[in-house]
């Protein structure tokens, strides 16, 4: 059960929480279940707007290292499964293109391998460790391994995970108060000072650097994999040595992995298979009031310690005040909690609520009044709340996504130090970071990237999107720059906004009082001279005289003429518009090589036109 109905959610809204849900996960903090994430948020955004951003788009990840290296080929998201016929439809789709290829279903065998649940990264021929960051582009995490990281096999370069063994975690450190192997492995990772107890894991060989080649696994058909799909998942989870999220079956057929191909987040050859965990009883203790980025105050309900999928759980989220009061959430009161998808503490129900729940009335990062808006509680003191502060910097250079080193810890010891605004921020030289607290090869480090930043070339949308104004998130940015450059932005007014397609008179409205609230910081930033690509106008697109302008373009596969980025920015500078999914308004496919079958599939029952990028090339070049 999820106390978040996503279908009684603004898009920009749902998008939000998507976002805070992934960021939250991959910070060791998560607040919805991979089941729950998938197949009720992400499949609401799916239905309501398929060709959304967001769903192209890796999932957001901490700040790691000091540099970027590009992974030999993307490492990507799994699709998931969590029943035996999930697992069909997987097997059915191969079984398809299969087919269309002459491959008779005998010469396709699986492997089965544990998923295992630590921080992925890809080792690379070179030498050096990338986390997986975008999905093309990781940050370098090679010195993890003077810090005594082990790497099992450094003759096995591809993709693996930094873990920590069960029972080194079960024997040393679970009695310590540590809550899951996982974070601690994040732990060691980005810190420059390894604390003294994950120093003698390290001493004792117990963190390493796994590559999924080196792990023991089950092979077969598929006719064993329906008919043993429960079996053969305990089977390789038990030899495992490692924390699991599952098991992670693909294909050994390397011809029809290559015709399969992949989407923007997952390669269509392999899937994880999931279980459900099981709900235990446990009672609150109290509630923490914590203040979001927004203004929003969610409760967070301490419990009475249980263990749930091997680890101590001992709070669970209620996601909105309105819950604890109409659930009865409060000291006393009784709720069976599961931990789904091996990672994230959830209500599934209340077995024993409480008459008149205790309702925060103060802002516990402030102590300002709190107000009641629909169901949320709010902080309005938007620019005195640490915690507001703190959360909306955070979230800069988290959609920015161009400036490592401004994390939640940094950007919490930079306020409490008084650099509070972005203003202070790019002002700020290394002594200035150095009297905060900052070391002085971590000072150079952010002085540095804040440069960087600058020169860098960043889309106007994202910049635009990461001030956090309220319904302008980045999709949103992009559709309102279209029809006016962010320079014109102060001129603006509600009708302008309404008039555009897909904005209403509410989200007007808000995104009139964010521009007129934080323009004075948008026109500084502006002014510092950030290298912003602009989004095309569209009354400049009309103007243009092109076989493609004004025309709804897809690209899809590998592209041999140049990179499907660049292909993309040529099709937007010739007045085309570029899609993520294929719909039926959807004017033209472009197919490189390696095409899977689901796009050209839709495209034809669609009727939407189908182009080989050498007949796209000459569609330009004949014009």
């Amino acid at each position: 059960m999820t106390d978040q109905d996503p279908k009684l959610m603004k898009t920009t809204e749902l998008v939000s929480f998507l976002k805070e849900a992934s960021l939250a996960y991959r910070n060791g903090s998560p607040i919805i279940d991979d089941h729950t994430y998938d197949h009720v948020f992400l499949s609401e955004l799916e239905a309501r707007d398929p060709n959304h951003p967001f769903l192209t788009e890796m999932e957001a990840e901490p700040d790691f290292g000091s540099g970027k290296l590009k992974h030999p080929r993307p490492m990507l998201s799994i699709e998931k499964s969590y029943s035996v016929e999930e697992t069909k439809k997987w097997v059915n789709r191969i079984n398809k293109e299969a087919q269309k290829k002459n491959i008779n279903e005998d010469e396709i065998n699986v492997i089965a391998t544990p998923k295992l649940d630590g921080l992925a990264a890809y080792f690379r021929e070179d030498g050096l460790l990338a986390t997986r960051g975008d999905g093309n582009h990781g940050n370098d995490i090679t010195s993890c391994f003077e810090k005594g990281v082990v790497n099992l096999d450094i003759e096995a370069p591809g993709v693996g995970e930094v873990v920590m063994t069960n029972e080194y975690f079960e024997k040393n450190l679970k009695k310590l108060g540590y809550a899951h192997p996982r974070n601690i492995c994040v732990g060691v990772v980005n810190s420059d000072d390894v604390n003294e107890d994950f120093k003698l894991a390290l001493n004792d060989g117990a963190i390493r650097f796994v590559p999924y080649s080196k792990l023991n696994r089950w092979e077969g058909s598929f006719q064993e994999l329906i008919e043993n799909h429960e079996t053969i998942q305990e089977q390789v989870l038990k030899a495992c040595e490692y924390p699991t999220d599952g098991v992670v079956v693909e294909i050994t057929h390397n011809d029809l992995k290559e015709s399969l191909g992949h989407t923007t987040h997952h390669y269509r050859w392999q899937i994880a298979l999931k279980q459900r965990s099981i709900a235990k009883e446990t009672t609150i203790k109290n509630i923490i009031w914590q203040t979001k980025r927004t203004g929003r105050v969610t409760p967070v309900l301490e419990v009475e310690t249980i263990e749930l999928s091997g680890a101590k759980v001992s709070r669970v989220t209620a996601h909105h005040a309105g819950n604890v009061k109409s659930l009865g959430l409060g000291k006393g009161a009784i709720i069976s909690v599961e931990r789904s998808g091996e990672v994230i503490p959830k209500i599934v129900d209340v077995v024993k609520s409480i008459p008149n729940p205790e309702i925060a009335t103060i802002c516990d990062s402030c102590g300002e009044s709190l107000v009641w808006q629909r169901d949320f509680l709010m902080c309005v003191n938007h620019t005195g709340c640490p915690a507001q502060v703190e959360n909306a910097l955070e979230h800069f250079f988290k959609i920015h996504g161009q400036v490592d080193g401004f994390g939640s810890k940094s950007i919490a010891k930079l306020v409490e130090g008084g650099i509070d605004t972005l203003q202070k921020i790019y002002a700020s030289n290394e002594e200035d970071f150095i009297s905060v607290g900052f070391g002085p090869g971590q000072s150079k480090n952010l002085r540095s990237e804040l440069d960087r930043s600058l020169v860098v070339e960043t889309e106007d949308w994202r910049f635009l999107g990461a001030f956090g104004i309220p319904q302008l998130g980045r999709g949103d940015s992009r559709r309102l720059l279209q029809h006016y450059k962010i320079e014109e932005l102060p001129t603006i007014t509600m009708n302008d906004i309404e008039d555009i397609d897909g904005f209403a008179e509410v989200s007007a409205r808000d995104i009139i009082k964010g521009l007129v609230d934080k323009w004075s910081t948008i026109n500084h930033m502006l002014n510092l001279g950030f290298n912003l690509s602009k989004t095309q106008l569209l009354s400049e697109t009309e103007e243009i005289e092109s076989p493609i302008a004004g025309l709804k373009l897809v690209f899809t596969g590998k592209m041999t003429s140049g990179s499907r980025d660049d292909m993309k920015k040529n099709a937007l500078n010739l007045g085309a518009e570029i899609q993520s999914a294929v719909s039926g308004k959807t004017d033209i496919l472009i197919c490189g090589e390696n095409v899977g079958s689901t796009k050209l599939t839709k495209a034809e029952k669609l009727g939407v036109k189908v182009l080989s990028e050498e007949d796209y090339h000459s569609l330009l070049n004949d014009a």
